[in-house]
């Protein structure tokens, strides 16, 4: 009796476990905060309580918005994803520094997975450019290498996409007053921009993620290293 019972702990402790793999972040909770300010509830605190649940960190993010493979059921954060993005770069009611720190720091070591990451950047460079001096500001606090994480996603072009006049307006009306952060943003620009070619992050699912995706308009596909990739 002692055995089974110890037998049990162990498996709802590893069932647990398990799904905190999948969700790291609480989207029960971010969900809610979605819910509240989609009724109109829009105050500092209900935007707060979004934007602190909101995912943090890029691996945050895509191990909370990826479509989970023969998993029926786990693509439910995915299809909200886009709705959840608006709603990040959407806030209104609270301080916009510290809404322009979660954004940033999201999107150091973003890549475009052909998720919901090619959403994101349409957002962010959109963000970017409404809020530019905001953005440099904060990037210049940052080590130089994160800056390049930054740019590079930012510029990062897999999709059927036109980023130079987003690139050249930015660099043209900053590269005065922020000149070490538009040449960073400049060198981004010069080798991420149409030609990058990010791998499929679960190279094993490939074809089921090519069922999934084939209707997507992508200049790269990762297709394995035999291609010589």
């Amino acid at each position: 009796m002692k055995r089974l019972f110890l037998t049990l702990v162990l498996l709802v402790t590893t069932m647990l476990t398990a799904s905190a793999q999948y969700f790291p972040v609480d989207t029960a909770r971010l969900n809610n905060a979605y819910k509240v300010l989609m009724s109109g509830e829009r105050t500092s605190e209900t935007e707060m309580e979004f934007l602190e649940a909101y995912p943090t960190t890029w691996l945050e993010f895509y191990m909370t918005y990826s479509f989970v493979y023969n998993e029926p059921g786990n693509d439910a954060m995915c299809d909200m994803c886009s709705e959840h993005i608006a709603t990040l770069m959407s806030l209104t009611h609270i301080n916009d520094t510290i809404q322009c720190k979660k954004i940033v720091d999201l999107t150091i070591g973003m890549k475009e997975t052909g998720e919901c990451t090619g959403i994101y950047q349409d957002y962010l460079v959109g963000y970017i450019l409404n809020n530019d001096e905001l953005v440099l500001n904060y990037l210049s606090k940052l080590r130089k290498g994160h800056q390049m994480q930054f740019w590079q996603f930012c510029w990062s072009t897999v999709t059927e996409c036109d980023r130079f006049h987003h690139f050249e307006k930015l660099y043209h009306l900053n590269k005065q007053k922020y000149p070490e952060q538009m040449e960073i943003s400049y060198t981004a620009f010069k080798y991420f921009y149409d030609g990058i070619n990010y791998p499929i992050l679960l190279p094993h699912n490939y074809e089921e993620y090519k069922q999934k995706y084939d209707n997507r308009n992508y200049k790269h596909v990762f297709n394995g290293y035999r291609d010589g990739y």
